[in-house]
């Protein structure tokens, strides 16, 4: 059987997956084989003993200028090809090289029929690629995948990012688009890493002007040079194969410590792996190697801000500024890292700084400048740049969590309540908390009266909690509006009959309005319910002695200053009543404890002695 038929019956191998579509695949690769199979190559290199080094593929880009990689016959002292036939084809030597994209231009003797030359423009991110080249065993096969992405390297191009399955010796060979025109070179290089190279590098590679022979040239492991190493680190690092990436350009930095760009480029492959404590002392060694570089100090601060070394952060950050890195990000980081140090003034200034150079997504900047501003109790600036952050983000709770507390520090408190009423609008299920909030700040700054309408907004939505009953009727208390005030204990009552706190209020409600009986029987609810609380003790004492009913005073008194030996107002009432009940012996008694205790009640106990 002839090596062309060998191949065809390859191609049907790798390619019949069954069904139609499978069918339709293999037709379409059979007939792309046939008309692309004869222009391809398997390439051997073989050193001065002649054994053999590697084994690749090639390309005719004309009838006798084959393209393959560099790599694969920088190490040769001979090279030699086999076509599709199984025949050997002569290898004279190099035309030229272009060693930064891993390319080599071959001249053979005899002829090669030329791949029709394609472009890339015309593929998108799915499109169908056939990649041709040797097996292991030299013979030419094809394969078939397709193109994820392009990749941009910057400088150096694109390359192409493929979902393809090959062995080594493929590296060198073409690819294909589904009309057979020749789009790029498949390289694969250490380990397993693969990629494409477009057509228009291939086409560009300078020619040296005559034919070098391999002994003549430099025979070199090309990934063991400095170029090789780069290439194959950007198109790893390009392709997320971030280990593959250090790995290489670790090779190049011992190569050449004093590398600036390598240096750099080491350090930002550890940078996204996350590696970085060994990311800092490469860009560091950047920053010592070359004082100006305002970028290496950026990422430096960068990994500082995220290994929480925030002083150190804010250094490089400055540094990276000083040095008019054009990044409007520096700023922010630089105003993230002195809010982290608590240097607010300096914080606000860097996001001042950033908005002004008008980032897309302001908003964020703008509620941070405002949380500055708070901690630097400028209230009236917090609430401007909060102002401009709920522009952007008009639904954000905690944007609206912020503005509210800055109306509130800056004392306008209607404006906070109508910010607690849009976040309860927002957020239903927990209006019941921005409503309490409301209430806080009316309760805190004694304006009792605006505090009403949020605490009854409480109530509504949660009837059965007592303590917003509470209180509501304390600030009805605190507003002298005692029937209020006992109107809305006695609801909560009526439900909570065992809520020790309501009976406490309704008694010093009824205290104000000296209805001092119905003190009196709120207070003896209060103590049946808290018996240990001495104040319900004093209480209902002193409601006893407004009544002029000592003989009941006298044991509530006395229970209280059990409870708490040095309460002075309830030794002195307790005192009074033993004066009433002429038991001036009880009384001088308590007048000697609260000489000590208390001296001026003690004195203004005296008169009342006999």
């Amino acid at each position: 059987m002839s090596g062309f038929r060998k191949g065809t019956l390859i191609v049907l191998a790798v390619l019949a997956l069954g069904g139609s579509r499978a069918y339709s695949q293999s037709e379409e690769a059979n007939k792309i084989f046939g008309q692309a199979g004869a222009s391809v190559l398997a390439i051997i290199s073989y050193g001065a003993d002649k054994a053999e080094i590697m084994k690749g593929s090639g390309l005719a880009l004309a009838e006798d200028v084959v393209v393959t990689a560099y790599h694969v016959v920088a190490p040769a002292a001979f090279v030699e090809g086999i076509n599709i036939k199984g025949k050997k084809v002569k290898i004279e030597g190099i035309l030229g090289v272009d060693k930064a994209h891993d390319i080599a231009l071959l001249k053979i003797k005899g002829k090669l029929p030329p791949l029709p030359i394609g472009t890339i423009d015309s593929l998108a991110e799915g499109a169908r690629l056939f990649a041709i080249g040797s097996n292991e065993s030299g013979q030419i096969i094809l394969s078939e995948g397709t193109l994820r992405k392009f990749v941009d390297l910057g400088a150096d191009g694109k390359v192409l990012d493929l979902s393809l399955s090959v062995p080594e010796p493929y590296r060198g060979g073409p690819l294909l688009d589904v009309s057979g025109q020749l789009v790029g070179m498949t390289l694969v290089l250490e380990r397993g890493l693969k990629a494409g190279l477009p057509i228009g590098a291939l086409v560009s590679v300078a020619r040296t002007g005559g034919v070098v022979d391999f002994k003549a040239g430099t025979q070199e492991n090309y990934f063991a040079t400095a170029e090789g190493n780069t290439f194959a680190a950007k198109i790893a690092s390009a392709l997320d194969e971030q280990m593959t990436a250090k790995l290489h350009m670790e090779r190049v930095v011992r190569l050449k410590p004093g590398d600036l760009p390598a240096q750099l480029m080491l350090a930002d492959i550890l940078f996204k792996q996350r590696d970085y404590t060994a990311a800092a002392a490469a860009y560091k060694t950047v920053t010592e190697l070359d004082p100006s570089r305002a970028d290496a100090f950026y990422r430096l601060g960068v990994i500082f801000m995220r290994q929480v070394r925030f002083k150190e952060a804010a250094e490089s950050l400055e540094k990276a500024v000083a040095l008019n890195l054009p990044d409007k990000e520096v700023h922010l980081e630089l105003a993230s890292a002195y809010d982290e140090l608590k240097d607010f003034a300096k914080a606000a200034a860097a996001y001042e700084k950033y908005i002004s150079l008008g980032p897309a997504e302001a908003w964020s900047a703008q509620q941070k400048l405002g949380r500055s501003r708070i901690n630097l109790g400028q209230f009236d600036g917090a609430v401007a740049a909060l102002l401009e952050a709920e522009k952007g983000q008009p639904k954000d709770l905690k944007i609206k969590g912020d503005l509210a507390e800055a109306y509130e520090k800056a004392g306008q408190l209607e404006n906070a309540e109508a910010v607690y009423n849009a976040m309860a609008a927002l957020d239903p299920a927990s209006a019941k908390k921005y409503h309490q909030w409301a209430f806080r700040a009316y309760d805190q700054a004694k304006k009792y009266d605006k505090a009403i309408v949020p605490a009854q907004k409480v109530i509504d939505l949660d009837p059965n909690d007592e303590m917003s009953y509470f209180f509501l009727g304390t600030t009805y208390h605190n507003l002298q509006r005692y029937d209020d005030e006992v109107a809305i204990l006695q609801k909560i009552l009526a439900v909570k009959p065992d809520f020790g706190y309501a009976w406490y209020q309704v008694g010093s409600a009824h205290i104000q309005q000296k209805k001092f009986k119905e003190a009196v029987a709120a207070f003896k609810k209060y103590t049946e319910l808290s018996p240990s609380e001495p104040n319900g003790w004093l209480s209902l004492g002193v409601c006893y002695m407004q009544l002029k009913d000592n003989e009941s005073a006298l044991e509530p008194l006395k229970k209280c200053v059990e409870l708490k030996p040095d309460n002075a107002v309830a030794w002195y009432n307790l005192a009074l009543v033993y004066v009433n009940l002429k038991d001036n012996f009880s009384a001088k008694e308590i007048q000697t404890r609260l000489v000590s205790l208390e001296p001026g009640l003690a004195e203004k106990l005296k008169k009342y002695l006999r």
